[in-house]
């Protein structure tokens, strides 16, 4: 039986979704909307559904949720009620009340979640982890992880301060929005044992959340310093890892690694040619649809594993709002 599946949200994100299903050769897609949109679905070939209840009827193999942060509960209570696996856009969710019911929703859900976290299938991460893996440069002792980017041109074609990513009820601001970072910081080095961070908002982009976060992650055996921001210009994405033996070095422009070790000529890693950044969405999605086929629930971007990133998140808003280190305690 061909499956179907579920799209809430068609914006840039469920797009995207929405083309990768179909270049993998999948064509039932049905796509929730506020509103019913011919041209879209003349477009993209789909069928265009305004409600919930348009799709109670019909029988998705998953439900991809990709809505703003402050609505994807609602996306989770429909794929609970009709027994459907789980794609949930990053972040899980922005608020503690919402984590509460997020828990309760899936707490009896037995398909596979997913949580979209597409770095992890960057080559170059996974060589990341494979050299720190391998011991060649000792032991980690201090890393910084930075991403920025101007939000104004994330997408000129509307207005950046109604975006989701400038409103907080929506879910928006530096540290709810660029949360991949944080979770490679837990796919590197696992969970921190505390948090400092400060946010700022310098009213250069004229929004009201925070535009800007410097946050240090502590660890018994090393510090991990992470730098999130809506405003510069040139698109910025790089990692930075110190060890005993030398330092490694990830720049997103460059697509390479380059291990500097004591010593040793500097080594280059490099990535096969041809690479897109959409190689790593549909990565991400071939292994969702693995997951559903062998009907694999315990997995490492599993709910278990969005709720820590929540939850660590969180503590990054509790810590700038109380201006001091906050602890972790895993639950």
């Amino acid at each position: 039986m061909t499956p179907n599946f579920l799209i809430i949200g068609g914006g840039s994100i469920g797009k995207r979704h929405l083309r990768n299903l179909q270049s993998l050769g999948f064509h039932n897609i049905w796509v929730l909307r506020r509103e019913d949109d011919p041209d879209f679905a003349s477009q993209y070939q789909v069928t265009i559904i305004t409600s919930y209840e348009d799709a109670t009827n019909i029988d998705f193999e998953a439900v991809f949720v990709c809505t703003p942060t402050s609505l994807h509960n609602e996306g989770i209570a429909f794929a609970v009620r009709n027994d459907a696996a789980i794609f949930m856009e990053k972040p899980l969710i922005h608020e503690q009340k919402g984590l509460i019911e997020a828990k309760k929703l899936l707490k009896h859900h037995k398909g596979v979640f997913f949580i979209g976290f597409m770095l992890r299938f960057h080559p170059l991460v996974r060589k990341i982890k494979e050299v720190l893996k391998g011991g060649e440069l000792g032991s980690v002792y201090s890393a910084r992880l930075a991403f920025g980017s101007y939000l104004p041109s994330w997408h000129p074609w509307e207005d950046y301060k109604t975006s989701y990513a400038s409103r907080s009820e929506l879910g928006g601001g530096v540290i709810n929005t660029i949360t991949h970072e944080l979770d490679l910081i837990q796919y590197l080095f696992s969970e921190p044992q505390a948090v400092y961070c400060e946010a700022s908002n310098f009213g250069i982009l004229d929004i009201t959340v925070e535009e800007h976060c410097e946050a240090i992650f502590s660890y018994i055996d090393k510090v991990v310093s992470l730098h999130l921001d809506y405003l510069q210009k040139d698109y910025d994405r790089n990692i930075v890892i110190y060890c005993e033996e030398g330092k490694l070095v990830w720049n997103w422009h460059t697509n390479e690694i380059i291990v500097q070790k004591h010593n040793t000529e500097d080594r280059i890693l490099g990535i096969k040619e041809g690479f897109t950044v959409n190689d790593l969405y549909i990565d991400e999605l071939k292994a969702f649809l693995s997951l559903i086929n062998d009907k694999v629930a315990v997995h490492d971007l599993d709910f278990k594993h969005a709720v820590k990133n929540t939850e660590l998140m969180l503590l990054m808003h509790q810590s700038a709002a109380q201006s001091k280190k906050v602890f972790y305690e895993v639950s």
